[in-house]
C-alpha cells in the first residue's frame, strides 16, 4: 500500500530533523563557536600585550642596570682621572634612553676602570720618577704618550711599557 502517508511521513521527518539540526547549530553551536572565537582572539591579544610589556620592562631594566654601573664607574675614576669620568658622564648623558648606546658606555667605562686606569697612573708615577732622577726628556716622553693615548686601553698600555723601559733599563 503506496499512499500519501508514507511518502509524506518520512519526508517529515527528515525535513523536522533538518530544522531542528539547524536550529541547534543556530542558536547553540554558532554562539558557542563565536564566543570561543572571541575568547581566543582576546587571549593572542593579551599574550601579545603581555610579551610586549616584559620586553619594555627587560629594556628599561638593561637602561637601569647599565646607566648605574656606568655612574658608578665614572664615580670611581672621578678622583684620579677626572677627565675620564667626565668622558663616561657625558657618554651616558648622549645615550639617554637608549639601551644599547649605555651599554657601549657601561662597557667603555669598566674597561677604563679595570683596563686603563692602572698603566695611565704607573705610567705617570713612573714619569715623576723619571724627572726626580734628573731624565725630563723620558719623563716628557711618557707624560706625552700619556696624553696622546687619552683614553685608548692599548695604547695606555705602550705607555707604562714605555715608562718601565725607561725607568728601569
Amino acid at each position: 500500500m503506496i499512499g500519501a502517508g508514507t511518502i509524506i511521513n518520512p519526508i517529515l521527518k527528515v525535513v523536522t530533523t533538518v530544522a531542528i539540526l539547524g536550529a541547534v547549530y543556530v542558536f547553540i553551536v554558532k554562539p558557542v563557536l563565536d564566543t570561543t572565537e572571541d575568547i581566543t582572539g582576546e587571549v593572542a591579544e593579551q599574550t601579545r600585550q603581555a610579551q610586549i610589556d616584559a620586553g619594555n620592562a627587560s629594556e628599561e631594566f638593561d637602561l637601569n642596570f647599565a646607566k648605574d654601573r656606568s655612574e658608578s664607574f665614572a664615580s670611581s675614576l672621578r678622583t684620579q682621572w677626572p677627565q675620564a669620568a667626565r668622558e663616561v658622564t657625558n657618554c651616558v648623558r648622549q645615550a639617554d634612553k637608549d639601551s644599547k648606546a649605555m651599554q657601549k658606555c657601561e662597557d667603555f667605562a669598566h674597561e677604563l676602570l679595570t683596563e686603563g686606569q692602572s698603566p695611565r697612573n704607573f705610567s705617570l708615577s713612573y714619569a715623576n720618577s723619571l724627572s726626580a732622577q734628573g731624565n725630563t726628556g723620558g719623563a716628557a716622553q711618557v707624560e706625552k704618550c700619556v696624553e696622546a693615548a687619552e683614553f685608548n686601553v692599548r695604547t695606555l698600555q705602550r705607555c707604562r711599557d714605555l715608562a718601565d723601559r725607561l725607568l728601569f733599563p
